[in-house]
Parts: C-alpha cells; sequence; structure tokens
C-alpha cells in the first residue's frame, strides 16, 4: 500500500498534469460572430445590401438586415446558454480526504478535490462523487455508472490486492472491474481488516472517461451537411445563370451606349436577383425556432448548423447500450408484432 506523494512531487505532478477540474472554454462574442458569419451565404448577402443601398433600394435591404442581425442574435444566445449548461455539468469540486508524505512519514489531510495529482492516495467514503478517476487498492464498492453506461444496475469493484493479473489502465476490459470512474456515485464503500477503502488517482482533467465525454461533446467529428453542400450548388448554378443572362444581354447594352458604371450595377443586381440573398436570414430564423423548440423538450444543441441533420432523420432505434454503438451499422429490416402500433 502507497503511503502518498510529498510536496515536492505533489508540486511537480501538478505542473504536469494541471488542476483535477474539467474547465469548458468560453467563446467570447467575437469569436462565435465570426463562426456564425463568417460563410459564403452571409458574405454574398452583405454584398447584396451593400448593392441595394447604393441603389436606393434601402426599405428592402433593412428588411433583410434587421431579420439577419435577429437569427445570428438568437443562435448565439443559444449556442452561449447551451455552453453555459455543459460547462456547469462538468464542474465538480468536493473536499476530499488524501493521505500524504509530511514530515518523513505519511499524514490524512482534508483537502478540495481540485487540488488531487495523479499519484494522491485517496480515502473513499459512501455516497460520493468520483472528481476524478482512481484505481481501487483496498476494499470493495458498489458504484452507480448511469452517468457513463446509461446502466441503471450497480456494478460491484474489486481493489487490486486481491486480484494476481496486471493492472494496465489501457486494457479497458481489465481496468473497469477495479477503477472508479470520475462522474460515477460510489453507493457503498466496504473496508476489510481495519483498513479504510483507499484509491489511486490515476486521470484528472480532461484525460477522465467524462473529460473524454465533454470532449466530444465540445469537439464532435467533423460532418459535412449534405444541405448545406447542396445549397452552395444552388447558389453557384444560380449564379451561373445570372452571369450568362448578363453576358447575352450585354451587347445589346453596348449597342444603346450604357455606360459602364450602369453596366456594373445592372450585372451585380441580376446576380442578386438570381441568387436569393435572404436564404442565410431564412435559415437562421429557421434554425432559431427549432432551438427553441428543441430546448422545450430539454435537448441542448451547441452547434446549430447539426439541427438540419437531425431534421433529416427518419428512423432512430434504441437498444441496449454496447450492441448498436459501434461506426458503420446498418439496419435491415424491422419485424412487427400483432398489436402493435
Amino acid at each position: 500500500m502507497t503511503s502518498g506523494l510529498t510536496n515536492e512531487e505533489v508540486l511537480s505532478n501538478r505542473k504536469t498534469y494541471g488542476e483535477c477540474q474539467i474547465n469548458v472554454p468560453r467563446k467570447s462574442i467575437p469569436r462565435l460572430m465570426v463562426d456564425e458569419v463568417l460563410n459564403p451565404f452571409y458574405i454574398f448577402q452583405v454584398g447584396s445590401m451593400a448593392l441595394w443601398y447604393w441603389d436606393d433600394y434601402q426599405m428592402y435591404a433593412t428588411c433583410i438586415l434587421v431579420i439577419s442581425v435577429l437569427g445570428v442574435a438568437e443562435n448565439m444566445y443559444e449556442t452561449i446558454s447551451n455552453i453555459t449548461s455543459v460547462r456547469d455539468l462538468a464542474q465538480y469540486h468536493c473536499s476530499v480526504t488524501v493521505k500524504r508524505q509530511e514530515g518523513g512519514g505519511p499524514v490524512t489531510r482534508q483537502i478540495q478535490s481540485d487540488e488531487l495529482v495523479p499519484g494522491d492516495v485517496v480515502v473513499v467514503p459512501d455516497n460520493c462523487v468520483m472528481p476524478c478517476d482512481m484505481v481501487l487498492l483496498s476494499g470493495q464498492c458498489i458504484v452507480n455508472e448511469s452517468m457513463l453506461t446509461g446502466e441503471s444496475v450497480p456494478v460491484i469493484k474489486g481493489c487490486l490486492q486481491q486480484q494476481a493479473e496486471k493492472f494496465d489502465p489501457k486494457e479497458l476490459e481489465t481496468a473497469k472491474k477495479y477503477t472508479l470512474f470520475s462522474g460515477t456515485k460510489v453507493i457503498q464503500a466496504r473496508s476489510y481488516g481495519g483498513e479504510s477503502c483507499q484509491a489511486l488517482v490515476i486521470r484528472t482533467g480532461y484525460v477522465t472517461t467524462k473529460g473524454a465525454l465533454v470532449r466530444d461533446i465540445l469537439y464532435p467529428k467533423e460532418t459535412k451537411f449534405k444541405f448545406y453542400r447542396d445549397s452552395l450548388i444552388f447558389v453557384g448554378v444560380m449564379a451561373i445563370v445570372g452571369v450568362g443572362g448578363f453576358l447575352a444581354t450585354l451587347p445589346r447594352l453596348i449597342e444603346l451606349g450604357t455606360e459602364t458604371e450602369s453596366l456594373i450595377d445592372k450585372s451585380l443586381d441580376l446576380i442578386t436577383i438570381c441568387v436569393p440573398p435572404a436564404l442565410p436570414a431564412t435559415m437562421s430564423v429557421g434554425v432559431a425556432f427549432a432551438i427553441q423548440r428543441l430546448k422545450k423538450s430539454k435537448i441542448f444543441c451547441i452547434s446549430p448548423p447539426r439541427v438540419n441533420v437531425s431534421g433529416m432523420i427518419q428512423i432512430m432505434v434504441f437498444d441496449k447500450t454496447g450492441t448498436l454503438t459501434e461506426d458503420g451499422l446498418q439496419i435491415l429490416g424491422v419485424r412487427g408484432m400483432p398489436g402493435m402500433i
């Protein structure tokens, strides 16, 4: 049984691994605005509104501007609100009892969980939530892991002292029998032989299993949105049609003696007619209303463009955790039962 870390080892590990906390970064408003507005649709829309103001067509340009600003502001507000919710869910701290080496011998101290570092030995009490990933050194724990796995049945964790096999944290199937994962709740901690139930800190912060879940929420895998791609194709085709129409009428305009400034104005105006500049505003308003309806059902979204993908879902399948969680699985068919609706 390890007797804990010295103060020098604690400082060194804290410098290497940081605090035992999952700090979700806050995005600034300018950064969110850039992420929301910096796409071909909005750039084209800004150019169209500038042209309309130049042509003294202020009424329509002002309407599109107001709708666009309200749509972008609504999406930004919802994104900030949902990121704050994820931040509150990820952050957790509590008081823990830890063993440290001080004055030439082991001592027991009460510290905040933020101060834990890999290598610390923690006394595990009943009814506590794990602030980081720990491997059980002594005793036995009954743990509720529904936060990670979705399984409502508690599991029993054994200690390494009673096992002869080699412990490797990277071997998930073997390690999970002895590991108390971050975010899970210890319902009961049993100690044997007069020793308290103790665990060794092996992972903190974003390296923990809970940290990996938060990373997947904040930085999901890149998805190519077919709707967005088709929209770009549509805009490109309409722009080609507009340019083609202008080139077809250009000789006649030159023959009539149209001034160069008027030619440029008419060409740009024709493109804005063919390509609907209100498309980004319409999409923003639609996504904003969709996010509001999802929020009423307690479904939160920190990436508004993914709402378009969710609207394409036709079949949703629920099954036991671990059965349909592999990539590449497809539904072969559905067999109904008599009396089913």
